[in-house]
């Protein structure tokens, strides 16, 4: 600023600005001390820690002198709850899947149907803390041809507590004894007895 700003008693159109070379003169001028938060704190003892730097008032933060230095100081850290060394969340890991056979005639896996299983569960109540039992009806759609052995899951359909995640409920296909047929695979096997003199 070659015009800089107007002087104390100068009229109109009279401007002048003298460059004093040093930061700190700058920053004493404008704020009328080498410490700006000295008016809000006071002296030493009026509530900064006797081992600030008031000559850099950033340093207590780890961002005086050459940028953001170490970051924060564990004083300040773990003065903020949560986010200093020591954390009061506790990590949830969800419970292994629930498995309950479901067992379907051949007739159902040859045509698809629908199955409602009916399952009690534990439930937590809105304040977080206390469990309630809960019945629930889930519907399995068995599509045609499914094979044994076929996985049907429904997630986080478990038991839940206030430390948990609630388990995946999962149900495996099983084919129900038939009185004619088998089924091996894919193919449906019927056994029939025969005398030797049919063959």
């Amino acid at each position: 600023l070659k015009g800089g700003g107007p002087s104390g008693g100068g009229g109109p159109g009279t401007f002048s600005y003298s460059f004093q070379g040093d930061p700190h003169v700058i920053f004493e001028e404008f704020f009328g001390g080498r410490n700006p938060f000295g008016q809000f704190f006071g002296a030493r003892n009026g509530g900064m820690d006797e081992d600030m730097d008031t000559d850099d008032p950033f340093a207590r933060f780890g961002m005086g002198g050459g940028g953001m230095g170490g970051g924060f100081p564990r004083s300040f850290s773990t003065g903020m709850g949560g986010m200093g060394g020591h954390s009061s969340v506790v990590k949830k890991h969800q419970d292994p899947p629930v498995v309950h056979d479901l067992r379907v005639t051949l007739e159902e896996v040859l045509s698809g149907c629908t199955k409602k299983m009916k399952i009690s569960r534990k439930r937590l109540n809105p304040d977080g803390r206390t469990i309630r039992t809960e019945d629930k009806i889930l519907e399995v759609q068995i599509k045609k041809g499914w094979k044994e052995g076929t996985k049907i899951t429904f997630p986080k359909e478990g038991d839940e507590t206030p430390t948990n995640i609630p388990a995946d409920v999962v149900f495996v296909l099983k084919d129900k004894t038939h009185l004619v047929f088998k089924r091996e695979g894919s193919d449906i096997v019927y056994t029939a007895k025969i005398s030797l003199r049919d063959v």
